[in-house]
């Protein structure tokens, strides 16, 4: 709790901080809870350290943020799953404290859960809705008015060539570890490059998307296990239908813990698959190009390889990006990727049938 004391005085002025405690959920951010009493009533908010060597101009990333929840509370007026960004005692969405760390303070929403793994169809196909919903009501704002919070962040070629870098200097020890790993990204260089090249050929289809669409990204609501809102909104930025519909797969369709090092447990739910690949039509099918609907089946193996990347060269680098808890975590993120996508890559076909039955 000591380290939300100097900071909610800034968010809630008229506040008391009665608790205060960590959520060891997510890769990138620092994301704290605290329970704070005000106008006699006692409330749950949501703190976050933005983790600023991932995003190198977090104030830009915060008017990205603050356009699109401003957007979705004039869509979605009334709705109780919405997101609220609180301003500071300056007026910002966003403070500075004196050590140069940014902070940002949302509302707790109440009555919400998460998944980290689906546990049915039924439930990847809400959190498909969620997003397709997402992505619908932010259909009519402005790509080029949002800045570009990572560069690249779903360009594959790109970070193969980065894993590339990364081989050719990697830490002391750990190409020795890892050498079935890099075979594998090499061998299916080809398959990444499939998505980009849909926006190379048809910017028209540039949009504002999520970007970061992991299952876990979703809020649902305890009783109705419905979608309630879609949270993580630092990576919303100019993008491709396409990224978003694979990063769901990626996440909702494995079967096991993202680092789970038991690969027999990691397996490719081809019934989630479908159910994603339904609710994403259902909801905004009718408004994708021709080249995003041939390109739908392969976005989940090409996405999940793309993250198998970034972690296999994280992992090269000494663990520098993403937050791991033990040694080899990233390794074993990389593995259970690349475990899923040749299980893509093995049913292609069906992946196209299904594609096929929902298309418009």
């Amino acid at each position: 709790m000591a380290i939300l004391t100097p900071i909610t005085p800034h968010f809630l002025p008229s506040g008391t901080l009665l608790e205060g405690d960590i959520i060891t959920r997510g890769h990138i951010n620092r994301t704290y809870v605290s329970v704070v009493q005000q106008d006699g009533a006692t409330k749950r908010y949501v703190h976050q350290l933005i983790n600023t060597h991932v995003f190198r101009d977090p104030v830009r990333m915060m008017d990205n943020i603050r356009r699109v929840i401003e957007h979705l509370a004039v869509k979605r007026s009334g709705d109780p799953g919405l997101l609220h960004l609180l301003p500071n005692d300056d007026g910002e969405v966003y403070f500075l404290d004196e050590d140069g760390n940014y902070w940002r303070t949302y509302n707790y929403v109440e009555g919400s859960t998460v998944f980290d793994i689906v546990p049915s169809a039924d439930v990847a196909y809400e959190a498909a809705v969620a997003f397709g919903k997402f992505l619908h009501d932010l259909s009519d704002l402005d790509a080029q008015r949002f800045h570009i919070t990572i560069p690249d962040f779903h360009h594959t070629p790109r970070r193969i060539e980065r894993f590339k870098q990364a081989l050719a200097q990697p830490v002391e020890g750990r190409t020795e570890t890892c050498q079935q790993e890099i075979d594998f990204v090499l061998r299916n260089e080809d398959l990444g490059g499939t998505l980009i090249q849909v926006l190379e050929t048809h910017p028209e289809t540039i949009r504002v998307t999520h970007n970061d669409t992991k299952v876990n990204n979703v809020l649902f609501c305890e009783k109705s296990m419905k979608g309630m809102t879609v949270i993580d909104l630092d990576t919303v930025m100019p993008g491709s239908v396409l990224f978003d519909v694979g990063d769901l797969i990626r996440t909702a369709c494995n079967s096991a813990a993202e680092d789970e090092q038991d690969l027999s447990k990691v397996q490719f739910d081809f019934d989630k698959y479908a159910a994603i690949v339904r609710g994403f039509a259902e909801t905004i099918g009718d408004t994708l190009h021709p080249a995003e609907w041939d390109a739908m089946a392969s976005c989940g193996a090409v996405i999940t390889l793309e993250c198998g990347i970034r972690f296999l060269t994280d992992y090269l680098d000494g663990d520098k990006y993403f937050r791991i808890h033990r040694e080899g975590q990233n390794l074993d993120r990389a593995r259970t990727q690349f475990h899923l996508v040749q299980q893509m890559i093995d049913r292609m076909d069906e992946m196209k049938a299904a594609v096929d039955s929902v298309r418009f």
